[in-house]
């Protein structure tokens, strides 16, 4: 992408940032067509419904990173195959347990509630213009970071086997904000997929969103994907240019971001023992 661009997005992006907290987060929300609310709006009659569904979304991924830490605990004292054993004991119903002193959690049940068909309706490029552009070159801009966004982001996904699944999105979006908010190195590929696959369990627990439509789904992943995408752009320009005024007002828009789709203070979300975890 060429520098030109990247400078007038980050004076775009900045610009409706620091107007007011109350005006920028109005015009965010809008960019994402209702879809920050949870991912299923149509579920939900009213935004107070759907803020109670993701605040909950998000105390789900706190008890994964708990029972993740416990499993940790339990491989440094018992070691990876006696732990991995005790899994498969607790999977097989019924079977007696051959080290009582390793209680382990029972599998998830796996339901792929994130997972999606892609709806050709959906045209969140358009949507993240005409909420965030005032000038027709404006509206040209936003659409061509999404769309240049959404071609790398689906060949990632696809080389991965994350296509169609708001856990992929929800990934990219948080590998992208903690980097820019805490302006530190990008997770190792381990942290990576084991927090794709934590999502994958989180999103499970959530009822909701089986029954929610794919184009509501697809619209709160193509959103997640839409934010990191204009997020990663300003921040890899601050970089770039070693531009520290940048970099903090980067850090800003990054943290306003967690707060508004991972419901969580930004300084929450950060790697520890090399995983992605929210305290």
């Amino acid at each position: 992408m060429k520098t030109r661009n990247l400078r007038k997005l980050a004076a775009l992006t900045f610009a409706l940032a620091f107007l007011s907290v109350g005006v920028a987060n109005a015009q965010i929300q809008a960019a994402g067509g209702g879809y920050y609310r949870a991912g299923y709006p149509t579920i939900y009659g009213s935004f107070g419904q759907a803020s109670v569904a993701q605040s909950r979304m998000y105390d789900q991924v706190k008890v994964q990173n708990r029972r993740m830490t416990e499993r940790d605990a339990l491989i440094k004292k018992w070691g990876l195959a006696a732990v991995e054993k005790a899994e498969h004991e607790t999977a097989a119903k019924g079977a007696a347990p051959s080290n009582k002193q390793i209680v382990v959690s029972p599998p998830p049940v796996v339901r792929n509630y994130g997972v999606f068909r892609p709806d050709l309706t959906v045209d969140t490029g358009k949507a993240l213009a005409d909420a965030l552009g005032e000038t027709p070159e404006e509206k040209a801009l936003i659409k061509q970071i999404y769309a240049s966004t959404k071609v790398e982001y689906e060949k990632e996904a696809g080389s991965r086997g994350w296509k169609n699944n708001i856990a992929a999105g929800l990934t990219f979006f948080t590998v992208t904000a903690m980097t820019a908010y805490h302006d530190a190195q990008v997770p190792s590929e381990e942290a990576v997929q084991t927090y794709y696959k934590m999502m994958n369990v989180v999103l499970d627990e959530m009822p909701e969103l089986g029954k929610a439509v794919n184009k509501d789904k697809q619209g709160f992943n193509n959103m997640l994907i839409g934010f990191g995408g204009m997020l990663l752009a300003v921040y890899s320009e601050a970089k770039q240019n070693n531009d520290d005024a940048t970099l903090e007002k980067s850090k800003k828009l990054a943290g306003m971001l967690i707060e508004m789709v991972l419901k969580t203070d930004p300084e929450n979300l950060r790697t520890e023992n090399g995983q992605i975890v929210i305290k």
